[in-house]
């Protein structure tokens, strides 16, 4: 098991959390709790960049889908940018990938709104 590090950054009303290692069952709450403390703030968009995931499981889809929940709830946004293989199979086996903002880069997005899904 690798364990997961998370990278936070804050910039022009966009929060980057990148990840590193595998986002699972023991690390799921970790998460939700930077993710909540970062939603406190309310800023326009976080982005979830899982490049440097190895692995997700179910309880990494849930936390997920309840923050992008948490967002439109909000008014908020939220992106995801696609991880490795992987990764970005079990987001298309849960059909995420159609449901969520997904991109490649993360500065193909802003606060503003670019880079939003139709």
């Amino acid at each position: 098991m690798t364990q997961l590090e998370l990278k936070i950054e804050s910039r022009d009303g966009v929060v980057l959390m990148a990840f590193s290692g595998e986002l699972d069952l023991a690390e799921a709450a970790r998460v939700e709790q930077r993710l909540l403390e970062i939603e406190a703030a309310r800023p326009p968009l976080v982005v979830l960049d899982l490049r440097g995931l190895t692995f997700i499981d179910s309880s990494g889809l849930r936390l997920v889908i309840e923050a992008d929940q948490r967002a439109r709830r909000d008014d908020r946004r939220m992106a995801l940018v696609r991880g490795p293989e992987q990764v970005r199979r079990i987001f298309a086996i849960a059909l995420l990938d159609t449901r969520l903002q997904m991109v490649e880069d993360p500065a193909e997005l802003s606060a503003a709104g670019d880079g939003a899904p139709p």
